[in-house]
């Protein structure tokens, strides 16, 4: 896929010029003529550069190049400065904003094509690995999506991974309770803060260490749950900044597909979609997986795992379930109403208070598949 390189200028002819030189060498080009349209596009667009040009009216280069560097999803994007302002305080100043490299006009084709592929290279290596990001999300409300998503992470984290589990129901969450914990920081603190106040520090800061290893970052709880919503932009700036900290984030998304949920599934790894043998929850399951497909998420990026939770001799077969949704399923619990029902009275995941169960094994061999 072709590197995508943002040019802001107001003047229609250098754009063209530098997008025209660019584009020969294979880059896809995104063209914006202000500040404001950059920060949008930067942030729509997700670029692997900038080449900003300075003197513009209303915001100028310097101010864009401190916005983008503030914003956690476009910190780290390399920039390069492009004006006819060759002073050496000008540069200075470039460089103070948070450019990583500067060019005076008139430049060269030759050297602006060495300079961004020297610069993308630079970046791409010390670009850090970013987390495998699981959603889970439930087909309809109660099937157990909090605790299938506790114990898989509980599991990784056994398996020697870096983990943070992030329960993402600003009104519903119960990870807290399955772990049997009483964060002090939680979602509801990062909400009340400005989206450029999220730092790494501050989001790592609200994580709370299960003995496991597990990282959580916890839901509101009581009270607090009613101080915010979840918003997309806390939850990209939320994400950006875990997303490089972490082998895998595990989202608990519940079972509603808001707007906010909609656009993180379109970024996700793997989303695995939870539900139950009956035949209304495989009904809402198809529903579920035609508007994941709308989102563009299909294929191998999406997982099924279908959770018995009543023993029934009506219970459908595993290939009945997979002919009725013509798709493989991930995994296919088998009830234990009991165990898990213990597990949620004592605060203690059935993975990490009974790791010899059969249940736990499953747990296991989903781990196992999606790792």
């Amino acid at each position: 896929m072709a590197e995508k390189i943002l040019i802001v200028d107001d003047d229609v002819n250098a754009l063209k010029l530098i997008g025209y030189t660019l584009q020969r060498e294979g880059y896809e080009i995104i063209a914006a003529q202000s500040g404001q349209e950059a920060l949008v596009k930067a942030q729509e667009e997700a670029p692997q550069l900038v080449v900003l040009d300075i003197m513009m009216p209303r915001m100028d280069g310097y101010e864009i190049c401190r916005r983008l560097r503030a914003t956690p999803q476009t910190a780290q994007v390399p920039v390069i400065m492009l004006t006819a302002k060759g002073q050496v305080e000008d540069k200075v100043a470039g460089f103070e904003a948070g450019a990583d490299d500067y060019l005076t006009k008139p430049v060269t084709p030759a050297e602006l094509v060495v300079r961004v592929k020297a610069l993308l290279l630079r970046s791409t290596h010390a670009a850090p690995a970013k987390a495998k990001s699981i959603a889970l999300i439930g087909a309809k409300g109660g099937v157990g999506v909090t605790t299938l998503a506790v114990n898989l992470a509980i599991t990784l984290a056994q398996m020697d991974k870096d983990v943070i589990l992030l329960d993402l129901q600003p009104y519903a969450g119960a990870v807290a309770l399955q772990l049997g914990i009483s964060p002090v920081n939680t979602i509801a603190d990062l909400l009340e803060r400005e989206t450029t106040a999220l730092s790494q520090s501050v989001v790592e800061d609200s994580l709370l260490k299960h003995p496991s290893g597990l990282r959580i970052l916890s839901a509101a709880q009581g009270r607090q749950s009613v101080r915010g919503e979840i918003t997309l932009p806390h939850l990209e700036a939320i994400l950006s900044n875990l997303e490089i900290v972490a082998q895998y984030l595990i989202l608990d998304m519940g079972s509603q597909l808001s707007p906010p949920v909609r656009q993180v599934l379109k970024k996700c790894s793997q989303v695995i979609l939870v539900t139950e043998p009956d035949k209304i929850a495989l009904t809402l399951t198809q529903r579920a997986l035609d508007s994941l497909q709308a989102l563009d998420v299909k294929g191998s990026r999406i997982g099924i795992v279908v959770v018995n939770r009543i023993r029934s001799a009506s219970t459908p077969t595993r290939s009945t379930i997979e002919s009725n949704l013509e798709s493989e399923l991930l995994s296919l619990f088998t009830p234990a109403p009991e165990l898990f029902a213990r597990a949620a009275v004592e605060g203690k995941p059935v993975v990490w208070a009974q790791p010899t169960s059969l249940q736990a094994n499953m747990f296991r061999e989903l781990a196992q598949r999606i790792a």
